[in-house]
C-alpha cells in the first residue's frame, strides 16, 4: 500500500499517543465464547483444506508428541473473537458489538475514519492448543503512524499486540496485528439499525386461537447476512459469497443458502413462542432468491391448535418475502406447555 504523509501537525495522533503501552479497552480480557473444540477444529481444517492428521487423529497426534489432537495454530485468534451481532455491523466498521467509546478504533471513527483494513499480521506460538483449554486475550496498543495518504484514502496506521493465554495464566502465542483507519470517500449515509419493535408477551403465556399472526420480523438482507449463514452452516458453495460466480449461474448475486434460510424462520417462530416451546417441524419451499438489498419480510399465522395432556402443539403458516415475490412459503409446529 503506497502511502504519503500529510501533516505533522496533529492533535488527534498526539491524544493517541498518550495511550501506547495501555489495554486497547477497559473492559478486561477478551474472554473465549467457548473452550477449543472439535467441531470448530473441523470447520476450519475442512474450509482451509488442511491435511494434518494431528488436528482430528489422535493416534498421529500422540505419535507426533502432543499427546493428543491439537489445534491449528493459526486459529489462535480466531479463539477469543467475539459472538458478532449482525444487525449493524457494517454501520460500527465490521467490530462485532459496540465499541468502548475509550478505545483508539472509537476514537479514531468519531473523527471521521470509520474504513478499516487489516494491513499486517505477525503470530508467535509458545505451544499448540488442546481441546478443552479455555483462552482469554489482552491487547495493548502499540503504534500510531503519523496522517497517510493512501489509495484507499487518509488515516492511520494502528498496531497492537495482543497476548494470549490459559485461564491458568499460561501464555501461549503473541499476536502483533495493524489496521489501516481511514476516511473513505463519503456517499450516500447509512441507514440506522431499524429500531425493534415491542413484542407482545411469549406465546408461551398464553393461549393461542386460530387466525392469530405472529409479529412480523424484517430483515435487512446484505452480503454480510448471507455469507454469515454459509459459514454458520458450513456451506461453501460459491453461489452463498462469489457474486461472479453467482451471476454466471443465472443469479441476480449472492444469495442466501437454504440452511439460513430455516435458520431465520426458526428464529422467527421461537421469538414468538418464547423460551419454552420446542419445534417439531419446519416445512418450507423456496422461491425468490433472498439476495443482498432485497429486505426479506417474514409473516405468519396459527391456523390449528392441539390440546393435549402436557403439551399444545401450535400449527403456522408463514411466509417470507421481498420485492422480487415469496422467498420462502411454508409451515411449522411448535410445542408449547399445556
Amino acid at each position: 500500500m503506497t502511502e504519503t504523509d500529510v501533516t505533522t501537525d496533529d492533535p488527534l495522533r498526539a491524544r493517541l499517543l498518550t495511550r501506547i503501552g495501555q489495554p486497547m479497552g477497559r473492559g478486561g480480557p477478551a474472554l473465549a465464547p467457548d473452550p477449543v473444540n472439535l467441531p470448530m477444529i473441523r470447520h476450519w481444517v475442512d474450509a482451509f483444506d488442511d491435511r494434518n492428521p494431528v488436528y482430528l487423529d489422535a493416534r498421529a497426534a500422540a505419535r507426533a508428541g502432543f499427546g493428543d489432537v491439537v489445534a491449528p495454530p493459526a486459529m489462535l485468534q480466531t479463539w477469543t473473537m467475539a459472538r458478532p451481532v449482525i444487525e449493524g455491523i457494517r454501520e460500527r466498521g465490521g467490530a462485532a458489538g459496540d465499541l468502548d467509546p475509550d478505545t483508539p478504533i472509537a476514537l479514531l471513527a468519531d473523527a471521521g475514519f470509520r474504513g478499516t483494513v487489516a494491513t499486517n499480521s505477525e503470530l508467535e506460538f509458545t505451544r499448540y492448543l488442546h481441546v478443552g483449554e479455555v483462552l482469554r486475550s489482552t491487547a495493548t496498543l502499540d503504534e500510531v503512524s503519523e496522517l497517510k495518504a493512501t489509495a484507499l484514502g487518509v488515516g492511520y496506521f494502528v498496531t497492537w499486540v495482543t497476548r494470549y493465554e490459559t485461564s491458568r495464566g499460561e501464555e501461549v502465542g503473541r499476536q502483533r496485528f495493524r489496521v489501516f483507519k481511514f476516511d473513505p470517500t463519503r456517499t450516500a449515509g447509512e441507514k440506522p439499525p431499524r429500531p425493534k419493535a415491542a413484542q407482545p408477551a411469549p406465546a408461551q403465556e398464553r393461549e393461542q386461537t386460530s387466525g392469530e399472526t405472529l409479529p412480523t420480523f424484517e430483515l435487512d438482507v446484505t452480503a454480510t447476512v448471507v455469507v454469515a449463514g454459509a459459514i454458520a452452516s458450513r456451506d461453501f458453495m460459491p453461489v452463498h459469497h462469489d457474486r461472479d460466480y453467482a451471476r454466471a449461474q443465472g443469479a441476480p448475486d449472492i444469495f442466501m443458502n437454504i440452511l439460513t434460510t430455516n435458520g431465520y424462520v426458526a428464529r422467527f417462530v421461537t421469538d414468538w413462542a418464547g423460551p419454552e416451546a420446542m419445534l417439531k417441524r419446519i416445512e418450507i419451499r423456496l422461491g425468490a432468491p433472498a439476495v443482498p438489498g432485497k429486505r426479506l419480510r417474514f409473516t405468519g399465522r396459527v391456523t390449528e391448535v392441539e390440546h393435549g395432556p402436557q403439551e399444545r402443539l401450535v400449527h403456522v403458516e408463514l411466509r417470507a418475502a421481498n420485492e422480487l415475490g415469496d422467498h420462502a412459503t411454508g409451515t411449522a409446529v411448535v410445542a408449547l406447555p399445556a
